[in-house]
């Protein structure tokens, strides 16, 4: 090829070339265009629609939340002796985002305060959401960690801070314990309950008793104070040395709950229920466990209620520790925790016999008039081996005089005949139509139902052909309490009560009102509103029992003299259960005065051998305080001049 032809073949090769160099320098001012777009989007997004968010999450960063804890509402007596009231305490709180070395930190205040580490970080584990907020990881702080915690806290613990708080306080120590409750920290389960619909994690709430049942009435509304603060998170001070406050809301206290309880009545009746512990032991039973219920029985008004063992609540405040917890719960202690009035369920012996004559009564199963010979032991007719025995051998009784001096071998028969006339259900009617095998209704947590049983129950639970059939001698043990009945303490005074009051189902309660804490004013009526439901007894039964119960309290009763002189006259029946394995339980149940009837009390102990021996002298403890008996003459006072 020629010089001239190579030139030329050049020169159209770079003339192919030149459109390939436009494009790319057009595809580059492109590209640059879209990225200079995106910044341009990007801006207008942060400025515009994002704008409000990052200006309160700058305010986050400079903003703290210190929280303040409303005082709940005091709990008082019908008289209006608080039965727990506040106090104030110190509290330690901490500040997440404050801290510079949260795990170093941590663990030198968790040694601090005596708080495990593992619950510290879980509490702030429940308020992670919460960036902003102080958090409480303490309660009620000693003297000593408060003045050591506040020499260290700038240099050391920055984030951690001090404040005050209310607290619970009891003013009777342990009195009423079971009943009255305690209060802690909401937990992820009671979050999703309805009764707490409505809380927030760290919520204080009322655990049982009545601090739970009444909680949405004593719990108030929290406040809390915004302050501002540096990078570092620590408050900043404005020119007089005080933190910048940006807002503040107070806090509003709860509502008082007054309740139905008396406070002499209730310490005469834990005095009482402790004393009838000793006097068992000292005639040799191992009595452990024991409750009692003072019960006004025209209109269910609770007006003590005791269980032992108990336990001081204040353990409750600040946190209990695991050592406490163990404590108390170590079954050697036997659960003083446990509502023993209402919870504890108990096979209720000869206090039974009430309903076994009232089923007899009101069925026709029996005439009050005809009798039954008690010579030491009864036999099922046609089964000459199974054999039952009576406590003593008491001859010829009728109905009172079976109830009188507790004769087994009659209520054996009543037992026996309702099994004879295929009639299965009529003792464990009037059982449940007087509030047996089911919840009382009582405002109070915990409470439970009891067992009635019967052949249906049989066929549920037994285990063999023959367990799951009900023979004779479960409706002959029914009869006298035994076998597999099941009661409560509050369930047996509310029996009582219906006698008492002339054939009337009353709801036991606690509560009397609410009242706002600071006019006093009653704000809301806390009694059962319908009236006692008429339970369909008739009166001629009702006046039976009467009598019978007042004879069965009498010198020359099964319980012998214990009420000998004793004024008012009373009416009440014993009651002596056994229980597989252990010591016979004792029970009395009482209402007086007999003729005007304003009280009913039921007492029960755990293993305390035989009802007329123990329970019944503490009955006539408690009655003693409500009805003041006369000093006894001097024995040998000098004669009047």
């Amino acid at each position: 090829m020629s010089l001239l032809q190579n030139s030329s073949y050049r020169r159209r090769r770079n003339n192919r070339q030149s459109p390939s160099v436009a494009f790319r320098v057009g595809l580059l001012a492109v590209i640059t265009l879209l990225l200079f777009g995106v910044i341009v989007f990007r801006v207008w997004f942060l400025e515009v629609i994002s704008g409000g968010q990052y200006v309160a999450m700058a305010n986050n960063n400079r903003i703290r939340f210190v929280p303040a804890e409303a005082p709940r509402g005091i709990i008082y007596d019908r008289n209006k002796q608080p039965l727990v009231d506040n106090r104030a305490g110190l509290a330690v709180t901490v500040f997440p985002a404050a801290l510079k070395n949260p795990q170093q930190e941590l663990a030198d205040l968790s040694k601090i305060i005596q708080e495990p580490e593992a619950k510290i970080q879980s509490t702030l584990q429940q308020h992670q959401e919460d960036s902003y907020s102080s958090v409480v990881v303490k309660k009620d702080i000693t003297p000593d960690m408060k003045s050591y915690l506040i020499e260290r806290i700038p240099l050391y613990f920055p984030g951690v801070d001090i404040k005050k708080l209310p607290l619970r306080k009891y003013p009777a120590g342990s009195e009423a314990a079971q009943l009255l409750g305690h209060v802690g920290q909401i937990d992820a389960q009671e979050l999703t309950e309805p009764h707490f619909q409505g809380y927030k994690s760290g919520d204080e709430v009322g655990k049982d008793g009545v601090e739970f049942e009444y909680d949405k009435w004593l719990k108030g509304v929290d406040g809390g104070t915004e302050i501002e603060v540096d990078a570092s998170g620590h408050p900043k001070s404005d020119a007089s040395g005080q933190p910048v406050v940006l807002s503040s809301k107070a806090a509003v206290p709860g509502n008082d709950v007054v309740l139905t309880i008396d406070s002499h009545i209730q310490q005469v009746t834990e005095q009482a229920l402790s004393q009838g512990i000793d006097l068992a032991y000292s005639l040799h039973y191992p009595a452990n466990g024991g409750a009692a219920v003072v019960m006004n029985p025209n209109n269910g008004e609770i007006l003590a209620m005791a269980s032992y063992p108990t336990y001081d609540p204040s353990v409750w405040v600040g946190g209990m520790s695991d050592a406490q917890y163990s404590q108390l719960t170590d079954p050697a202690a036997n659960d003083p925790l446990l509502n023993r009035a209402i919870a504890g369920q108990y096979p209720p012996g000869s206090t039974f016999k009430v309903i076994s004559a009232i089923a007899g009564l009101q069925e026709g199963m029996i005439n009050p008039y005809e009798t039954v010979n008690s010579t030491g032991v009864w036999h099922v007719p046609g089964d000459p081996a199974t054999v039952f025995h009576d406590w003593a051998p008491l001859g010829v009784v009728d109905l009172n005089r079976a109830i009188v001096m507790s004769c087994d071998t009659y209520f054996y028969e009543v037992g026996y005949r309702f099994y004879k006339a295929n009639n299965n259900q009529g003792i464990q009617k009037w059982a449940r139509t007087m509030s047996l095998g089911s919840p009382t209704g009582v405002d109070l947590p915990g409470e439970a139902a009891g067992r009635v049983p019967d052949p249906a129950w049989k066929q549920k639970v037994g285990q063999t052909a023959i367990d799951k059939m009900w023979l004779p001698g479960n409706s002959v043990n029914m009869a006298i309490g035994q076998g597999d009945v099941l009661v409560t303490p509050l369930q047996m005074a509310t029996v009582y009560s219906a006698i008492a009051n002339g054939g009337k189902l009353v709801k036991p309660h606690v509560g009397l009102e609410v009242e706002d804490p600071v006019t006093h004013a009653v704000i809301h009526d806390l009694r059962p509103q319908n009236p006692p439901q008429d339970l369909g007894i008739s009166a001629d039964t009702l006046q039976r029992l009467h009598r019978a119960l007042i004879g069965a309290a009498q010198p020359g009763s099964a319980i012998g003299s214990v009420f000998a002189g004793f004024k008012p006259v009373i009416a009440g029946k014993s009651g002596t259960a056994q229980v597989a394995g252990k010591t016979d339980y004792a029970w009395y149940v009482a209402y007086a005065p007999a003729d005007n009837p304003q009280y009913v009390v039921a007492v029960m102990f755990e293993q305390g051998g035989g009802g007329g021996a123990v329970a019944a002298p503490t009955v006539k403890k408690i009655l003693s305080a409500l009805f003041p008996q006369p000093a006894p003459l001097a024995a040998n006072r000098a004669p009047a001049r």
